[in-house]
């Protein structure tokens, strides 16, 4: 893989990152602290849920290449595929009161473990 590539995913894994950080405070920061609190599914769900569609649709084929080419210990083109799916709910449950607090966590860190794991992968692969 060449380094521009790697370079290229390093940078939309970040950016994801900053996505997956960005919808957890303002979850945590404006939806769960409001109590009068209302989405507003044209001015911010579906604009934020863009930006992170956009992303991912390059994420995910050059990270599930990388994978397959670099065999990184703890990542799997399945757990990117998981990744993938997860990033479109942050992207849209965290605007919403009724979402659980608990799984909206849980899938909050998961994104980012994974996130944090491809990233090590990337650092790794780019030391050989």
């Amino acid at each position: 893989m060449s380094r521009e590539i790697r370079s290229q995913l390093q940078q939309y894994t970040s950016d994801l990152l900053a996505l997956n950080k960005e919808a957890e405070d303002y979850y945590l920061d404006v939806v769960r602290r409001h109590d009068s609190y209302e989405p507003d599914f044209f001015g911010k769900v579906k604009p934020f849920a863009d930006r992170v569609a956009a992303v991912r649709e390059q994420w995910l084929p050059a990270a599930t290449a990388f994978v397959q080419k670099e065999r990184p210990l703890h990542l799997h083109p399945s757990q990117l595929q998981q990744t993938a799916e997860n990033l479109e709910i942050v992207a849209i449950k965290s605007f919403y009161k009724q979402t659980s607090l608990k799984r909206q966590m849980e899938t909050f860190k998961s994104v980012e473990y994974v996130l944090n794991q491809l990233l090590d992968a990337i650092s790794t692969a780019a030391g050989k």
